[in-house]
């Protein structure tokens, strides 16, 4: 053996894991002003959201006036998505909550944003704060609609059809680049829309090939990536992945570049000024991947392996599964047990 053997290759990532044991195990994600807050459904304790110290992974409890989903943050508040059932009327009315980050105090607004009938429906909707405003989408009585709400009352501002048809899990809002973009979610079709946030001019963005879905978006910088499945130019097995491609636009829409057919982990991730994917790769089969997507190639490269104790995609949260804080990223698997994930990309 050669005396100067290598070294053993470097870390790419630091990973520290908590596990929620107890009553509270949280099932969505999200981050805002440096912070990590947790979710939980209804339990024994009541409603509540925690809040997560990014370095010493401790919480610090509050409690919610109602239980509410699809938490989306503003600068100095979260807010979560809430409905009232009418069992004779046979509709949601659905209101927002907004949670103050600095006096920790939780306020239903009075005003009904939305009214949908009762069914699963509700299941496939979406909340994302973008520009000041609160962009709620889902599937109402006219069909698929994305309305504009205040952030102050929940009050309707704007209203837009001939929106992105939604599939089979909720649809997806990102902005970027005073820019609201739009899509039907994993198997909604191939359907992408932006709207100018100012004007609310739109324009539907179409993808090269014959892609079958958007699944995620990010922006970094002046650039907005997505992750989108393909169909295959040949025949492949029953129940085998899509291929999948990451695409990059700039500020106006313009298609800038394509990635290779690559297997990319489920979620977009933004840390900075750099991408990673974050979850299952093509199967629901341990570990879940993180990922660093090369901006010049759109490659991947595989800098952590993270082992939930429900595997990948057991209590997965849609898009409330992955925030960023400080330098790292945090990933949250749903449970019980709940186990979350604080993973540092290191530098060269």
């Amino acid at each position: 053996m050669s005396a100067r053997s290598a070294a053993p290759a470097r870390p790419a990532a630091s990973v520290t894991t908590k596990h929620f044991t107890g009553a509270f195990q949280p099932d969505q994600l999200v981050t805002t002003d440096g912070q990590v807050w947790l979710v939980s459904p209804e339990s024994g304790n009541g409603c509540r959201i925690d809040r997560l110290r990014p370095k010493t992974m401790a919480l610090t409890s509050y409690p919610l006036s109602t239980c509410g989903f699809n938490v989306t943050a503003g600068p100095g508040a979260i807010f979560l998505e809430t409905t009232v059932a009418d069992v004779k009327s046979e509709t949601y009315a659905i209101h927002i909550e907004r949670f103050s980050t600095s006096s920790h105090v939780s306020t239903v607004f009075r005003m009904v944003s939305a009214t949908m009938f009762l069914g699963s429906d509700i299941a496939h909707t979406q909340l994302a704060y973008v520009d000041g405003s609160l962009w709620f989408y889902a599937w109402l009585p006219a069909g698929a609609e994305v309305l504009e709400l205040s952030s102050e009352t929940g009050a309707v501002e704007r209203v837009f059809r001939s929106v992105p048809q939604i599939g089979g899990a909720e649809p997806i809002i990102t902005g970027a680049g005073g820019q609201v973009w739009l899509a039907g979610g994993a198997g909604s079709g191939a359907d992408f829309l932006r709207i100018a946030v100012r004007s609310g001019a739109r324009r539907v963005v179409q993808l090269p090939g014959r892609y079958a879905s958007v699944y995620n978006l990010a922006s970094v910088g002046e650039s907005l990536f997505l992750l989108y499945l393909v169909y295959p130019s040949t025949t492949t097995s029953v129940g085998a992945a899509l291929p999948s491609h990451v695409a990059r636009f700039n500020a106006n829409g313009e298609l800038r570049q394509v990635s290779p057919s690559e297997q990319v982990a489920t979620w977009l991730v933004p840390l900075s000024g750099r991408l990673f994917a974050v979850g299952p790769g093509s199967s629901c089969t341990p570990p879940a991947l993180v990922q660093e997507v090369n901006e010049l190639t759109l490659r991947t490269s595989l800098i952590a392996k993270l082992l939930p104790p429900g595997g990948p995609c057991s209590g997965e949260s849609a898009y409330r599964s992955v925030g960023v804080a400080g330098h790292s990223i945090f990933v949250l698997f749903g449970g019980p047990p709940a186990s979350l994930y604080r993973v540092t990309p290191l530098t060269s």
